[in-house]
């Protein structure tokens, strides 16, 4: 089993074992004072940190592993034009730069 599979298992058997020992009747204060099961709150306040955990921690897009640059505008220049001009470089330099 994987890990990320034990881990939820162990969390979801503390959350029962939890929710079934907590029956008993309490109050809430919710814009009014409200009477209702331990097990009901703490099961509400389990999702709702559930969901915004999972908001949190979501993956996010990767970025590409390359980018490119395009630009339509710009002039094409050959490497012959490239290595004809005058650089300072010598004839072997050419010869060199040309193989690659």
């Amino acid at each position: 089993m994987k890990p990320k599979t034990i881990i939820v298992a162990i969390v979801l058997a503390l959350l029962i074992v939890i929710l079934f020992n907590n029956k008993e009747e309490a109050s809430f204060w919710l814009f009014g004072e409200i009477r209702t099961s331990k097990l009901f709150i703490l099961g509400v306040f389990f999702l709702i940190g559930v969901v915004v955990g999972g908001i949190l921690f979501r993956k996010k897009n990767k970025h590409p592993k390359e980018y490119g640059v395009t630009n339509p505008h710009a002039p094409i220049q050959s490497d012959e034009e490239f290595l004809g001009q005058d650089d300072g470089l010598s004839d072997e330099d050419r010869e060199y730069i040309r193989r690659d």
